[in-house]
This record gives structure tokens, sequence and C-alpha cells, in this order.
């Protein structure tokens, strides 16, 4: 029988190079060896809560258990940072706007195309899913028979479930003005609710990044965000990422990641873009 203490159960470095082989090969997250206590009390909970006794017995329900599915979802919540607020990294946000937009629409018009398509990776609980779709949508060059197409993917099914409902409160809105707030939001008994406009334009769905099929319907995207998710993957995952990424971009198309993050010993298939305070990937028009 369980009993309350054993939550507490040491977590081995055999247990711990399990789990973390196992966590890097399924979801890209990779835990260095300093982390190892974070590990442990990230996961405890889930040994308390399925009535296990040590993380060797987790790492085998991970495997073999007939709910293993179920658990990686639940785990993957616990493992995941889900902080994020509206119009995060301004100056990323006015490239997409003033540059890749524009970009996009010429290409798109000698083309004789009228979509874009936009995906948020890592999305968490859509503040930037919806962020684009304000850009977008304040830049009025996507209206009369345009298809326009923003996409949220996330692995952890909590943070979907809350982009789902849509209510955001006070700390999601510290980088937007009043006014902009007022234009884009309503206010529900329990929050600000984006307006029927926005969330018309966004979808979302639930996906690892690392698995094709993912992406199957959004290719070719002309833009896809990923933003402060790979500095949590190995150089080899974060390969496997961006190759994935690569596929999913019409020629020409943008990457925007986070501004810790760089391409420069990962791969050179993208096209790095210098502007002041931002940095941007493109993929080029024709294969290297």
């Amino acid at each position: 029988m369980f009993r309350p203490s054993d939550h507490d159960a040491e977590l081995t470095e055999e247990e711990f190079r399990l789990l973390r082989e196992f966590i890097h090969e399924r979801f890209g997250l990779f835990f260095e060896e300093s982390q190892r206590d974070s590990l442990r009390s990230r996961l405890a909970g889930r040994l308390s809560s399925l009535g296990l006794l040590s993380f060797e017995d987790y790492y085998r329900y991970l495997r073999f258990g007939p709910q293993r599915g179920e658990e990686e979802a639940r785990m993957i919540s616990h493992l995941t940072n889900n902080e994020t607020y509206f119009f995060r990294e301004a100056a990323q946000l006015q490239v997409f706007a003033d540059v890749a937009l524009r970009n996009v629409k010429e290409r798109k018009t000698r083309e004789g195309g009228r979509t874009l398509r936009v995906l948020s990776v890592g999305c968490s609980t859509g503040e930037e899913a919806l962020t684009l779709a304000m850009i977008v949508y304040d830049s009025g060059q996507f209206f009369w028979g345009w298809q326009v197409s923003i996409v949220g993917l996330d692995v952890d099914p909590e943070a979907l479930g809350k982009a789902e409902r849509g209510l955001y409160h006070q700390n999601s809105f510290r980088a937007m003005t009043v006014a902009a707030t007022e234009r884009h939001f309503v206010k529900s008994p329990v929050g600000m609710q984006a307006k029927d406009v926005l969330r018309r334009m966004v979808s979302l769905r639930r996906g690892n990044l690392l698995d094709p099929f993912s992406f199957e319907g959004i290719a070719p995207a002309d833009v896809i965000f990923c933003r402060n998710v790979l500095i949590y993957f190995s150089d080899a995952t974060t390969l496997r990422a961006v190759r994935l990424f690569y596929d999913s971009l019409h020629p020409g198309g943008y990457l925007f990641l986070g501004h810790a993050e760089s391409l420069s010993r990962i791969t050179d298939t993208f096209t790095p873009i210098r502007f002041q305070g931002a940095m941007v990937y493109q993929r080029p028009e024709t294969p290297r």
C-alpha cells in the first residue's frame, strides 16, 4: 500500500539516466547532470498519484504500463515551463509585422496565392498564437479573400486546455497597452477573452515537434515561431526539430527562434538575417 512519505524516494543515478533518455527521446527535453534534483522534484508527485515506490517503477510504467500514453501527457505538464504573455520579445514581433508579413504577401501576390499560414510551436496557453493573430489583423493586409490560418501546436494537453478556454488574466497583459487590450479583448466575469474575430483565426492541436505527423495538414507554412523551446534541447534533437521546420516551411518562409537560441553551430540550411534587437532565419528560395 502507498504511504505518503514514499514520494520522497531518491532518484538514483541509474534511474536518472533511464528517465532522462526516455524524456529526451520522446520530447527532446534534455536534463543535465546538475538537474537531477530538479527532475526528481518535478516527477515525485507522479509516483504519489500512481502509488509507485520508486522512480524505476515509474520508468517501467512509462514504458510498459497499460495507460502509459495518458501518463506521458500528465508527465509533460510537470516538465515544461509554460511562462508566457502577450507580445513577448517585441523586437522580433516588429520584424514579423514589418518584414515577414509584407514579404509573404508580395510573394503570394506574385504566385497568385491568397493564403497565410503561421505556426506557433510550443504555443503553451495560447498567448503567442493570439499575439500573431492580433498583428496580422492590425496589419490590414490579409482581408478580402485571404485565408488566414494560425496554428498553435503544443505537447502539453493541460496548457492547450487553457488555450482552448481562452481566458486570460492580468499577468498575460503585462506587455500590452490598455488601448490594444480593449481593441482585442472583452471582459468576462472570470477574465479577459479574445474577441471572436481573433479566435476564428487560431486553431490549436496537440503534437510533438519531433514527430513529423504533428505537422500534417499545416505545411507549407509561411512563418514558424518556436521561441524559448529549443533551449531545453540537446544539439541532436534541436537538429531534428529544425529539419522538420525546414520541411514544413514554404521556400522563402521565416523561422523565429527565441533571442537566446541560435542555429550557428547546428545547421547552415537557413539564412540568418540580423535586425536591430532580433535575429530571424529564412528558408532559401532554392535548396543549397
